[in-house]
Parts: C-alpha cells; sequence; structure tokens
C-alpha cells in the first residue's frame, strides 16, 4: 500500500487565515529538569491542514468531536481543475460520473504550489455556489481542497461553507502533495483530534493506495 501525507507541517511562521493568531509552542517542561521535554501548544483550530466541522458555519449542529469515526476514513475521488488567483470552480469541473454519494471530493487546483506566496490566503480559488450546490445534491461525505478554503479569497459571504457546512458534509482544507496523487480513486483518512466543542481541528490528511 501507497501512502501519501498531504499535510502541511505546522510551524510558528506557518500562514494562517487572516485574523488568526500564529502558532506558538511553548516549552513546558524540561529535560534536565523534569526527567521529560513537553510543550504547550497556542493556535486556532484552523491551523494548516484542517477539517471544519458543521458548527463552524452553523452553531447548534455537530462540533469536530461529535462526527462519527467512520465518516474519517473513506472512499474518495480526485478532481483535478487547475485554476488561478480567484477563479472559480464550476460545476463543470466536476465530472458527473466520478462522483459519488459518500465521497470524498478532494479538488486539486494547483494552489498548493502558491503557499509562499503573499496571495495565497486572500485571493485562491474556490467553489462556486452552483459546485457547493451540486455536491450537496450528490451527498459527499466531505469536500477537501489544496487551498486555505472552499470559498474564493473575494468570497466574503463564505457561500460554499455554508451551503456544504449546513448540510453536515465537511470541510478539508490546505492540503498538500496531492499532485502526487496518481490515481482518481483512493482511500483518504482524515484524523481530528477528539476536542469537545470545538468547530475544527488540524488534521494528519493522508491518501491510501
Amino acid at each position: 500500500m501507497r501512502v501519501i501525507d498531504l499535510t502541511m507541517r505546522i510551524t510558528p511562521s506557518i500562514r494562517v487565515f487572516p485574523g488568526s493568531p500564529q502558532p506558538s509552542f511553548i516549552p513546558w517542561s524540561r529535560f534536565d529538569s523534569h526527567g521529560y521535554d513537553s510543550e504547550a501548544m497556542f493556535m486556532s483550530t484552523h491551523t494548516g491542514t484542517h477539517v471544519d466541522a458543521p458548527s463552524h458555519f452553523a452553531p447548534g449542529l455537530a462540533s469536530i468531536d461529535m462526527i462519527p469515526a467512520s465518516r474519517l476514513v473513506c472512499n474518495a475521488v480526485l478532481i483535478k481543475a487547475p485554476k488561478r488567483a480567484n477563479q472559480l470552480i464550476e460545476r463543470e469541473d466536476l465530472a458527473n460520473d466520478q462522483v459519488r454519494e459518500g465521497d470524498a471530493v478532494v479538488i486539486a487546483t494547483g494552489w498548493e504550489k502558491r503557499v509562499a506566496s503573499s496571495n495565497y490566503m486572500t485571493e485562491n480559488p474556490g467553489l462556486s455556489d452552483q459546485a457547493a450546490k451540486y455536491l450537496a445534491r450528490k451527498k459527499v461525505n466531505a469536500v477537501a481542497i489544496d487551498g486555505p478554503s472552499i470559498d474564493a479569497g473575494t468570497d466574503s459571504k463564505f457561500a460554499a461553507h455554508n451551503i456544504l457546512l449546513l448540510r453536515n458534509i465537511l470541510v478539508v482544507e490546505n492540503l498538500c502533495n496531492v499532485s502526487k496523487i496518481s490515481t482518481n480513486r483512493f482511500t483518504l483518512v482524515i484524523s481530528p483530534l477528539k476536542l469537545g466543542g470545538a468547530t475544527g481541528s488540524p488534521v494528519r490528511a493522508l491518501a491510501l493506495m
């Protein structure tokens, strides 16, 4: 079995959504004093490669700890939809015969190559309303993307988030290494921390082939 790590490395300098805190790793215990090393973390639960729970945009719906474990290992389909800054992923980009009910739809826009660019977080491509509604009608399990958001950087209303999360569809953002996936169908593993009441969590995302 081949395993591809789709996860960004979280460091204090990682790019974060505008307004979010940069991660901090605070030394907590020291080997020379306590016999072991440890650290405390301070960061948004939506840092790096992460999953959004429905409660992120719909208070009262499921928080991240309420997501059944059976949804975190799922059949996935890769949709290649190369896009430039602020371009929309349209309904026509999502092939009818590929997306099945219960799939995790992994969208490869190529934007992950721009992660070091100043516009990575602000001008990313994202789903159009019609594309998001189509995926909702297909009753997919999750929608994942190789950029910081499933909404285009210009969309201040977060239309795709509202369409998908309100229908209990998970959202996975900031994937990397998507270009290394060599097949259209594979198994996606999403492993959030079981954080009580949280709206999301960083994940270790893996593609299994």
